[in-house]
């Protein structure tokens, strides 16, 4: 199946880094089998929205492809949804996924030539973090979320030690912004051919809406530049802070990506 759009193409690079994306033809299987209960990181990739009717013969893919690995529990669809320039491909979930469990996220891909240039508030300190201190990154994330079950802590350190392998193998960088010794904000950018990916951009609300991830954005975006990248990607929530933030570093909407999940009970 041919993939259409940055965001796909990025998100599905970033899982063949740590698992295999599988070309069935009319459909992708996307894996990550060292990490079973990552929802967006062992799905099927369709070629469009399950129409009405369809969804039974998705489930008994993802049954076959994906969940045969085991402790899969979820079920996890993606397709791309939307470009600005063609509206009329916006096709919403049929009635089934709802009555079937699912939830549907939309995320907007933004993309951009480079960020705009953006300094560091007075006091923050922005740097690239050495692979051991991507713990740190995690430990941050974990802090800030609703979750704060044991589970979803062991998640985001099992995609902590992900990154610093990728870091290790030279194919990503992130950076932090410290104020004193803290680690506030960060974030990481993959160099994925000439694309080069944002991941896991974070600030502490402490320091929110203080410049810091406009001057992360900038540093890490024009390095990426430097080194070769042609275009920067960047995903998130339509309507979020993310979007704002992005848009006023000279990013732009190009794409959507949904996702439906129907989580473990």
């Amino acid at each position: 199946m041919e993939v259409e759009g940055v965001g796909l193409a990025t998100m599905l690079a970033l899982i063949a880094t740590r698992g295999q994306v599988i070309d069935r033809g009319a459909y992708l299987v996307a894996l990550t089998p060292e990490d079973p209960g990552y929802h967006h990181g062992n799905l099927l990739v369709l070629p469009r929205p399950p129409r009405p009717g369809e969804l039974a013969w998705s489930l008994a893919l993802f049954a076959r492809e994906v969940a045969a690995l085991p402790a899969v529990r979820h079920v996890t669809l993606g397709w791309r949804a939307d470009t600005p320039d063609a509206p009329d491909l916006i096709a919403p979930p049929p009635d089934e996924l709802t009555a079937a469990g699912f939830g549907v996220e939309l995320d907007l891909v933004m993309t951009g030539a480079a960020p705009r240039p953006a300094a560091a508030p007075p006091g923050i300190e922005l740097r690239p973090l050495a692979p051991d201190e991507l713990a740190r990154a995690a430990e941050l994330r974990f802090a800030g979320s609703d979750d704060q079950g044991e589970a979803y802590r062991q998640f985001l350190h099992r995609r902590a030690a992900w990154q610093r392998d990728l870091v290790v193998r030279g194919l990503a960088r992130f950076w932090g912004a410290f104020d004193d010794r803290t680690l506030v904000a960060s974030l990481g950018m993959v160099r994925l051919g000439r694309l080069g990916r944002y991941q896991e951009v974070q600030t502490a609300a402490s320091h929110r809406r203080t410049g810091i991830a406009a001057a992360l954005l900038s540093v890490a975006g024009s390095e990426a530049i430097a080194a070769g990248a042609e275009q920067l990607v960047i995903m998130t929530m339509p309507g979020s802070d993310g979007e704002r933030v992005y848009a006023r570093a000279g990013f732009r909407t190009v794409e959507r990506v949904a996702l439906a999940c129907r989580r473990p009970p």
